[in-house]
């Protein structure tokens, strides 16, 4: 099966939540995300995700904290799956995603990107406020970003 389209998607999965030499190791395996017992034989995935395959599109955990199985896993598109994500930018300030220091209002700003396009939130007193204000808006419109809590 190694000439199979999933092949490598499959081998990867298991190498980055198994192999601790993997580069990406440390934010799977480390962290505890595994790979489910049927998954580890490569007919099974290739029978639970084959039939929603399209071309393009790369696998993806709905929730970015479970393991890779049926029932947490779907093709997306790359603007899905990095809005999908744990990480939080280097610079950021607040600790929190979508909310950010404004500097002329001297307040934080809460905003999200939603089709390459940003968008504002609101002013806040604090970042705690601003970050409730962006996971509030991301389940208010039924939107596939990551949440802060």
């Amino acid at each position: 099966l190694a000439s199979h389209r999933l092949y490598k998607t499959w081998s990867n999965m298991i190498r980055r939540c198994s192999n601790p030499k993997n580069k990406d190791y440390k934010d799977y395996g480390e962290r505890g995300i595994k790979v489910c017992d049927e998954w580890l034989d490569i007919n099974n995935f290739i029978n639970d995700m084959y039939p929603s395959f399209v071309e393009g599109l790369t696998l993806d955990r709905e929730n970015h904290l479970g393991n890779y199985e049926k029932s947490n896993c779907r093709w997306v598109n790359r603007i899905t799956q990095a809005e999908n994500t744990r990480k939080i930018r280097e610079n950021n300030t607040s600790g929190f995603r979508g909310c950010c220091w404004h500097k002329k209002s001297n307040k934080w700003m809460a905003q999200i990107a939603v089709d390459k396009k940003h968008i504002y939130i609101g002013l806040f007193d604090n970042a705690l406020d601003g970050a409730k204000a962006y996971d509030n808006y991301i389940i208010k419109n039924n939107l596939e970003h990551t949440k802060n809590f």
